[in-house]
């Protein structure tokens, strides 16, 4: 943040959000291969073994390939989140050095880290947000996702699934595959199956989250001039 201190959290945490969309790129490049290969009959899926099996040929291949790329994904939504927090505690530690007081304490025990910060750094950035660009329906959904993809919750499968508790607060989520999403809604829109849908991560979720990530540090670098006006009230007072 310019004066305020040498430190640039925002240079880091966007070559942070850029590592991940090529950590994501080169991930699954491989493993989308694979599932071509076999839905095309390309070497070395071009010569199945004789089998009376009636189930498609090399289909657990296929399906390691689609569960890699379900958990690889999920991996770049937890780096995507830790990615964030890192960038605010940065702020609050290093650069404006602030702490959090006992409504944004609750907050962010209620809410999490993203709404907790909009709190601190409404007076320190002197806004009430609603110039900000950037979506915030998204970002809490790059953490709530994380968090429940954080936890297996089934020996036989790496798929995470949504509960009720998240639906409720974001009823249509990016990070779900939509067809299986509409097959438990019902028509008034809400969730009519005991089944929880998955939580899918798609390239165009995931680029799409990266991107609102990207837009917030650089709306949040746009006030430095109130950050430091903050930082030199603060100053004066002690």
């Amino acid at each position: 943040m310019g004066r305020v201190e040498t430190l640039d959290p925002n240079y880091f945490l966007k070559d942070r959000t850029r590592f991940i969309r090529f950590y994501y790129e080169a991930g699954t490049a491989g493993f989308a291969d694979v599932k071509r290969r076999i839905e095309f009959k390309l070497s070395p899926y071009d010569n199945p073994p004789y089998s009376e099996d009636s189930e498609p040929p090399y289909l657990v291949e296929w399906i390691d390939a689609e569960a890699a790329m379900d958990v690889l994904g999920l991996s770049c939504v937890s780096l995507l989140s830790d990615s964030l927090k890192l960038y605010f505690n940065t702020l609050r530690d290093r650069v404006l050095r602030f702490s959090f007081d006992k409504s944004e304490d609750a907050i962010l025990k209620r809410n999490g880290f993203p709404a907790a910060y909009r709190a601190a750094l409404g007076p320190i950035l002197d806004t009430d947000w609603s110039d900000c660009p950037a979506d915030f329906d998204v970002i809490e959904q790059v953490v709530l996702a994380r968090n429940k993809g954080q936890h297996g919750e089934d020996i036989t499968s790496f798929r995470s699934t949504f509960d009720r508790k998240m639906l409720a607060r974001h009823p249509l989520p990016i990070f779900a595959n939509s067809e299986e999403l509409s097959l438990l809604t019902a028509e008034d829109g809400s969730l009519e199956s005991l089944l929880m849908p998955s939580i899918k991560v798609s390239r165009e979720a995931l680029f799409g989250a990266l991107e609102e990530v990207d837009i917030l540090v650089d709306w949040i670098e746009g006030r430095r001039e109130q950050a430091e006006e903050w930082v030199r009230k603060q100053r004066s007072s002690r």
